[in-house]
């Protein structure tokens, strides 16, 4: 039986992508979609429902993702082995000390909160029930370190580190967590055949990183950055993690561990415990 993505953000610029990396690999999508108009709005991109079931919920509420697990664990949705969240909402408005904290928090839930959620809701599951190919990835965006942004550059940056965690949290366990990195435009390609565009790519052709993050087993702990083009045709992956003396011992199977390493980590775990 073929995997199946769960994609939250399935409708955005970035779902619809994900959704035909899936099928490329021959995979099935679980799409969670806010309502109607967000499924129709998704069938316009990708051609048609084949292989995508569809479930109401919003990203923004956790326990409407949590709920969606639940409906797995019932038997009522598709098992799922890989996660790929992609949600938010540009407010580009500044300077940053004009913003009320209304709308700060808004853009904080909807570009921070909701893929903090998606994790929170879905790994358990994937630890426990997607076996050895499971994979979560996360989109981030390069406004964390343009600084134009506003509130979604912080948003940007707070995924960032989250991404950090997930990857270092998971270096041990069967999930293979990735971050697209991308400071690029990507779009529907019925926007930039009906109107042309001066930047920016097609978002049939950017499901290509995705496509080969689902492909190989090889990407893992990884930031793939999208900056341009050249980049979803040869993919610019690095380590997410810096290279670092702890994480050299922390990422060792526990029959590797020499004393010194041993002595290492109670001695950073008495810190931590502080």
């Amino acid at each position: 039986m073929a995997d199946t993505v769960l994609v939250i953000g399935a409708s955005g610029k970035i779902g619809v992508p994900a959704i035909l990396a899936a099928r490329r690999v021959g995979y099935n999508v679980l799409a969670v979609i806010r309502n109607e108009q967000s499924q129709s709005k998704l069938l316009r991109h990708v051609g048609s429902q084949e292989g995508i079931t569809f479930t109401y919920g919003d990203p923004t509420q956790e326990q409407d993702l949590v709920n969606v697990v639940d409906q797995v664990k019932a038997g009522k949705l598709p098992d799922f082995q890989h996660v790929f969240t992609a949600v938010g909402q540009l407010h580009l408005k500044g300077p940053i000390q004009s913003v009320d904290m209304e709308t700060f928090h808004a853009m904080m839930t909807v570009n921070f909160e909701a893929d903090f959620f998606a994790y929170r809701a879905t790994i358990d599951y994937l630890l426990e029930k997607a076996g050895a190919k499971a994979t979560f990835t996360i989109l981030t965006g390069g406004l964390a370190t343009m600084g134009y942004g506003g509130v979604n550059s912080i948003a940007a940056g707070a995924l960032a580190s989250l991404a950090a965690v997930m990857t270092f949290e998971n270096l041990k366990t069967n999930v293979r967590v990735n971050e697209i990195h991308l400071s690029h435009i990507v779009t529907y390609d019925s926007e930039i055949e009906e109107k042309g565009a001066a930047v920016g790519s097609k978002a049939s052709e950017f499901a290509r990183v995705y496509e080969e993050i689902l492909r190989r087993e090889d990407i893992k702990a990884s930031r793939i950055s999208v900056a341009d083009d050249s980049d979803i045709y040869e993919l610019r992956i690095e380590d997410k993690l810096p290279s670092s003396k702890y994480l050299d011992v922390v990422k060792k199977d526990e029959k590797d561990l020499t004393e010194d390493d041993r002595r290492a980590l109670s001695e950073i775990a008495a810190v931590f415990s502080l």
